[in-house]
């Protein structure tokens, strides 16, 4: 459990970067270019991609945005190469609302970027757009028609929202995360999130979908799941998160994403690992935890999905927002969660929790591993401790350290930071005393919500979400 002193935090809050034995920050870029960055990969040539968005999708009035794609010198310059200064801008006809939370540059030195567009009859849909290697977007024959926006269908195309059953509130479509399969020497796509249930379910709510394309062209893969979208819907009516994808250098892919259980079950993190043909993988998962979430709203326990909330205990709840896999084959998890019910003690170990916590966990196997963290859960908490802007943590994403550390990125105490837990599931206290990295910013206030290792292993780029202030790039460097 964390034990951060108010004097380590007063005197390290700006500096906290320089204490760290072996990770370092070499770069804090902000720009008013965009407002968003949650997109954000490395290219095999070292040069940093990311895409987001400009403008404010969430105000009260008028909410309005459009996408941005970037490229980034390795040294955390804008790529003046790129769109003559470094930023490329999307903005699809018809809609008046287009994030982007995934990019994925191809060896060609293309670049592909995910939009969940607001369309005007109040669906979403996700499309492809393409750039080349000079920022230009690819249309027409090549990519996506006239627009450049190839429509990405999980569980209706946009030609048929007609016959939706909940046609007052057309089909709302959202991806999460894009990544390049290279498993098989040709370029593979693989898109994730969730939006509403399939055509011919006669459901509204929303499932987890996996689709898998061709990067030549934006076809599908009909050796993927038979050419269809795998789709996943845990029990009665819940609406399903997917969010973030990592693949196996075999092309197996693991999804990471939680479902609400109602009310007195709340959310629980899913782990969905499919083989490279997108079939679910028979060794791995095939639990739900407790098993009294199994029985108390009708889910089956499936091999190859892993069910798993253990703070339920104590009224709390755990998201799952993306998955590592460790040297043992084992997984780890981030996300963000609550180790209790309000003005509830925890039976665990943990305090009680005021605002959400970051919460991970590993799962070996075929079972949810106890031995990892406090009684299998590690929870990040600044409940108590002062000076910091809130109690509010958060876990967006993940990356893995040399000997099987995790490094997860979000919020500590309200402050944009990067905590390191060690093989174990403790705070790693070689990383800044107490392995929390914050990473504070007088302009971009926002949490880091990308996270991305260089293909040399030296360095971690970090990434922002949306904020009036702009955008955040940080880049650490990883000492041996």
């Amino acid at each position: 459990m964390l034990t951060r002193s108010l004097i380590i935090l007063g005197t390290a809050l700006m500096a906290s970067t320089a204490m760290a034995q072996d990770i370092t920050s070499s770069v804090d870029f902000t720009t008013d270019k965009a407002n968003d960055f949650r997109g954000l990969a490395y290219g095999a040539d070292g040069k940093i991609y990311v895409s987001g968005h400009i403008g404010n999708p969430s105000a009260e009035t008028n909410p309005a945005s459009h996408v941005i794609v970037g490229r980034f010198n390795a040294d955390g310059t804008p790529d003046t190469g790129f769109s003559e200064d470094g930023f490329a801008e999307v903005d699809l006809p018809g809609g008046t609302i287009e994030q982007s939370l995934a990019v994925a540059p191809l060896a060609n030195g293309d670049v592909v970027a995910a939009i969940n567009a607001t369309e005007e009859d109040g669906g979403i849909s996700v499309y492809l757009v393409r750039f080349d290697a000079t920022g230009k977007q690819v249309t027409g024959d090549a990519w996506g028609g006239e627009t450049g926006a190839l429509e990405v269908v999980f569980g209706w195309a946009n030609a048929n929202n007609d016959a939706f059953p909940g046609v007052e509130n057309p089909p709302q479509d959202t991806a999460w995360d894009l990544k390049v399969d290279n498993s098989s020497g040709e370029e593979r796509l693989i898109v994730a999130g969730h939006g509403s249930a399939a055509e011919g379910s006669g459901r509204t709510d929303a499932d987890r979908y996996v689709v898998r394309l061709l990067a030549s062209d934006g076809s599908v893969d009909a050796s993927f799941n038979g050419g269809k979208p795998f789709t996943y819907q845990s029990a009665q009516t819940f609406n399903e998160g997917g969010r973030r994808v990592t693949l196996g250098a075999d092309g197996s892919i693991m999804s990471a994403g939680y479902t609400n259980l109602g009310e007195a079950l709340r959310n629980h993190v899913i782990l969905i690992h499919l083989n490279p043909d997108g079939s679910l993988d028979e060794n791995f998962g095939g639990f739900v935890s407790p098993q009294s979430s199994a029985e108390a709203v009708g889910l089956a326990a499936t091999p190859g999905i892993a069910i798993f909330n253990p703070l339920v205990a104590d009224g709390g709840f755990a998201e799952g927002y993306a998955a590592v896999q460790l040297s043992d084959g084992s997984w780890v998890t981030t996300g963000y969660g609550g180790a209790t019910a309000e003005a509830t003690p925890s039976t665990l170990g943990f305090k009680t929790t005021e605002a959400p916590d970051l919460v991970a966990f590993r799962v070996k196997g075929k079972e949810l591993d106890t031995t990892w963290g406090s009684n299998g859960s590690a929870v990040v908490q600044s409940e108590g401790l002062t000076g910091l802007k809130s109690a509010e943590e958060r876990g967006r994403l993940l990356v893995g350290l040399p000997n099987d550390r995790t490094l997860h990125v979000g919020y500590f105490g309200g402050i944009p930071s990067a905590v390191v837990l060690d093989s174990t599931g403790k705070l790693d206290t070689t990383v800044s005393e107490d392995g929390i990295l914050a990473l504070p910013n007088d302009t971009v206030s926002a949490q880091f919500f990308g996270a991305a290792v260089s293909p040399d292993g030296k360095h971690v780029a970090l990434t922002t979400n949306n904020n009036a202030g702009g955008a955040r790039l940080v880049i650490l460097d990883l000492q041996e």
